[in-house]
């Protein structure tokens, strides 16, 4: 209560039945929970006081940057290393407004467990191609320290794994591809929203609607601590974030020397919409296969449209003039569209020809076939798709693309029950967002750390 109406308070019908009311100060620390694996953890707290603060109390396998202070402080909790092996200890940091009966705690947490924190570990290794194999680096947010050393961190890595390759011509080609994850705790379980904040690694957050965004300079550098990336290869790495929310949402980060960060929520509405629909069509369709999306939101032709995100031809002719975007056209002459290869040549044609709508718009932009991963999450990648991610996978892991090899493993029977347009069973309110292509590159601002770890 406000200091001075205490008395009353106390003398008040109803209030006074309560055994203890007190004085309300100012006396917070933000985050007021801590948590850490096995290894040694580091945590900046700030603790915002009316007035001088002293340290209370502690737990004896925790250390503080300073004991005591006035008004804001910023402080640094070091929480010590523990051999628990498997075990949980956890205590309370109490700080104390020196002179008066208040106090606010930060209660900490941690956990025994086989991999330490940031600990990177190989999930897959490459067998195929020249240059070492392909990098696909998984990394989840709003996992904290309890859902790390339970197991639900790396199970949720491991079946989202499982989901990008589930799926033509990821499963065919999967050999050519390293897989990375590590271990980032976050202070908090979740991912923020425009109106919420969570304390998570990589600061991921929906920004409204189904998109997402974190901190890209830092989740750059941090994957640059995996076994095989490095600073020539970073533009050919696929990151891949899965902030653990159930929410649908998703969206690819992209940059125009080819690095993408694709967010992956573990979505838990119907399908197409799932958690697996969402990593095929953000991860595997646009973070590596620079594929355009498919799906129509506006009665109107591209060039002519009126709606506030328009600039759409503009979009689509920049991604082509970076060589993606192969599955869809401005333009919808047979002999010109990319795809004209495949419209008669027999072992496709009954699949492929120009069918009218792409990119959110009904008019004036086209695709290759009726309905693909790309346009509401299915489990099938169009033909022109499938032809347009193996000769990138050819070319990244230094190998020579040929179209009737091509042909001779391509597999497009994932798609004989899917490809329906009549299939759609998600929420129809649900839109989701183009790729956002960043320029350059991400290099500028990314370092090799010093704390790399790995382990197979």
């Amino acid at each position: 209560m406000p200091e001075p109406a205490i008395a009353q308070y106390q003398a008040a019908s109803g209030w006074r039945d309560f055994k203890r009311i007190a004085a309300h100060h100012e006396l917070v620390c933000r985050p007021a929970v801590a948590c850490a694996l096995g290894t040694q953890h580091t945590q900046t707290l700030t603790l915002n006081a009316e007035g001088d603060w002293e340290l209370e109390s502690k737990p004896d396998w925790c250390t503080l940057s300073q004991t005591s202070g006035s008004k804001k402080t910023e402080l640094t909790l070091t929480i010590q290393a523990y051999s628990g092996n498997g075990e949980q200890r956890e205590g309370d940091v109490i700080f104390k407004l020196k002179g008066k009966d208040y106090t606010h705690r930060c209660h900490v947490t941690q956990y025994g467990y086989e991999y330490g924190e940031d600990e990177f570990i190989t999930l897959q290794k490459a067998t195929r191609g020249n240059n070492g194999g392909i990098n696909i680096v998984i990394l989840g947010d709003g996992y904290d320290a309890e859902n790390i050393a339970g197991g639900q961190y790396l199970a949720d890595m491991k079946e989202e794994v499982e989901h990008f390759f589930g799926i033509e011509p990821y499963t065919t080609y999967r050999d050519y591809f390293n897989v990375y994850t590590a271990f980032p705790i976050s202070t908090e379980t979740g991912v923020g929203t425009v109106n919420t904040i969570r304390y998570n690694r990589f600061n991921t957050t929906f920004t409204g609607g189904v998109g997402l965004k974190c901190d890209y300079d830092e989740v750059f550098r941090y994957a640059l601590n995996a076994p095989t990336v490095n600073e020539s290869n970073l533009d050919q790495t696929l990151i891949i974030i899965v902030p653990n929310s159930t929410d649908y949402g998703g969206i690819c980060q992209m940059w125009e020397s080819g690095a993408a960060i694709a967010f992956c929520p573990k979505s838990t509405y119907g399908y197409p919409l799932d958690t697996r629909g969402v990593i095929q069509h953000e991860a595997g369709g646009h973070g590596f296969g620079k594929l355009g999306d498919e799906y129509i939101y506006h009665n109107a032709f591209i060039d002519a449209c009126n709606c506030a995100c328009c600039g759409h031809v503009d979009a689509i002719l920049g991604a082509k003039s970076l060589g993606w975007y192969d599955n869809i056209e401005v333009t919808g002459k047979m002999h010109e569209v990319g795809w004209s290869h495949l419209i008669f040549d027999p072992r496709y044609s009954d699949i492929v020809d120009i069918f009218e709508g792409a990119y959110m718009h009904s008019r004036g932009v086209f695709r290759s076939e009726q309905n693909s991963c790309m346009n509401n999450n299915i489990p099938y990648y169009s033909t022109i798709s499938r032809e347009s991610i193996v000769k990138r996978i050819k070319r990244y892991a230094g190998e020579q693309y040929s179209f009737e090899d091509f042909v001779a493993n391509d597999k497009r029977s994932a798609g004989n029950v899917t490809r329906s347009l009549d299939i759609y069973s998600g929420k129809a309110d649900v839109k989701g967002f183009a790729p956002i292509i960043h320029k350059g590159s991400p290099l500028k601002t990314s370092s090799k750390s010093k704390r790399k770890k790995s382990k197979v």
